[in-house]
């Protein structure tokens, strides 16, 4: 590997009346080891030591006349050790090497590795996982003599001392678990709860005497809206609201001829409104009853929540949606019919192991990445991430419970990895 940096921070904050502060720490480079066949940057510190290579790619290291080859494999398999071994300038065959390697990452972690000789080489039966930053300790035992190599090769790293990581705004927090919700994303919109509106209408036509009621009036149920004399007795006769709620339209002036049965006012129960949601062709199967969701209009007064009361039997052929309907309460008639919502329906909920809040994030090279510390060492861990929910994401792989990781102003330990003029060239 050939990361050597000069663990440097340097970085500028604007505190108050535009002050500027410069931290700088200093820590003599080690020398990288091993070769890398994956990534392809090219470059490394000009101030750090080189190690021999060998004909493979990998790190040389000799004890007298017996030497290893021990190179990072990783092209077209996971990160795995390969080593080749020579006796005053011969080949050994794999099977007559007995090898362990150990690597101690920072926080005191040690990988032990073993091999089985594949070919002509020994092969790690385990991953070499990301980072590869770690301290070295090699044994090979070989025709009755051993032989011991141990030293270090930091790899995206660098040191800040906890002061001027305080001065910097350099926040941590522990990884652990967390709640996550897998949800769906969708666009509907309001309606009337159909099966709370009423229309009041005549039981004979006739000529209307009186239209009582305004759109937007509030009714009760059984109050009279209107009177309506008849054509054929010139009875005056009474029609009354069939529902509480408020008038939504009329349909009436006094003076006017009616028919038998039509519809003077239209009163609707607002209490609760019906919010149809329009669900994708792709995430029909997705969606069931009962399922909570979360409703949001766009006029900032806040989120509602329901669940899926029905399901429409058929789909829509233009738009090749299907809808999902939500009872909500609307006792406050903020939720006017006709408007249009963002929702998000619930798919799934779940406690993960281990999760880290969002900002903690950063790209780095070809990795996203998280930032752990282990006192003043502070290392790039690549991740592998897995659900997003509530500002936190899933760590499925390169992060462990417990950990402490960068959780604000992360940049500035990737801008001190960037400005030390490194790559990532194992």
């Amino acid at each position: 590997m050939n990361w050597k940096l000069p663990l440097t921070l340097l970085a500028l904050l604007a505190l108050g009346g535009g002050s500027a502060y410069v931290i700088l720490h200093k820590s003599p480079a080690s020398a990288a080891a091993g070769g890398h066949d994956a990534h392809g940057h090219g470059g490394h510190d000009e101030h750090a030591e080189e190690g021999e290579k060998g004909p493979h790619g990998g790190r040389l290291l000799s004890d007298g006349d017996f030497s290893i080859e021990l190179a990072i494999f990783e092209k077209g398999v996971p990160p795995e050790f390969r080593a080749w071994f020579t006796k005053a300038g011969k080949p050994i065959a794999p099977a007559d090497v007995k090898l362990t390697v150990d690597l101690k990452r920072p926080g005191g972690v040690t990988d032990a590795f073993t091999f089985k000789a594949e070919g002509d080489y020994l092969r790690s039966t385990a991953e070499v996982r990301e980072p590869h930053s770690f301290d070295y300790s090699i044994f090979a035992e070989h025709a009755g003599r051993s032989h011991l190599w141990e030293f270090a090769a930091p790899e995206m790293q660098v040191k800040i001392a906890a002061e001027a990581a305080q001065r910097a705004g350099v926040a941590v927090a522990v990884a652990g678990p967390a709640a996550m919700t897998e949800a769906l994303s969708v666009y509907g919109q309001v309606k009337l709860n159909a099966n709370r509106v009423g229309r009041a209408v005549p039981r004979f036509g006739g000529i209307v005497r009186e239209a009582r009621k305004a759109i937007g009036d509030t009714v009760a149920a059984g109050e009279v809206v209107a009177i309506v004399e008849t054509n054929q007795s010139l009875v005056s006769l009474e029609v009354r609201a069939p529902v509480a709620g408020v008038v939504i339209d009329r349909d009436v002036n006094a003076g006017e001829t009616v028919t038998d049965g039509a519809t003077l006012y239209l009163i609707a129960d607002l209490s609760d409104v019906w919010v149809d949601l329009n669900v994708p062709k792709r995430d029909h199967n997705r969606i069931t009853l009962g399922q909570v969701v979360t409703i949001e209009a766009d006029d900032g007064g806040g989120a509602t929540k329901g669940t899926i009361a029905w399901i429409a039997p058929t789909a829509s052929a233009e738009a090749q949606t299907l809808a999902a309907r939500v009872v909500i309460p609307n006792s406050d008639h903020r939720w006017h019919a006709g408007l249009f919502v963002k929702a998000e329906i619930v798919l799934a909920e779940a406690t993960v192991p281990v999760s880290v809040k969002e900002s903690a994030l950063q790209s780095l090279f070809d990795f996203t990445v998280v930032f752990s510390q282990h006192g003043d060492v502070y290392q790039a861990r690549p991740v592998q991430l897995g659900r997003r929910s509530g500002g936190y994401v899933e760590i499925l792989k390169g992060l462990a419970a417990g950990e402490t990781y960068v959780v604000e102003n992360s940049f500035l330990i990737k801008a001190d990895i960037g400005k030390a003029g490194a790559s990532h060239d194992h």
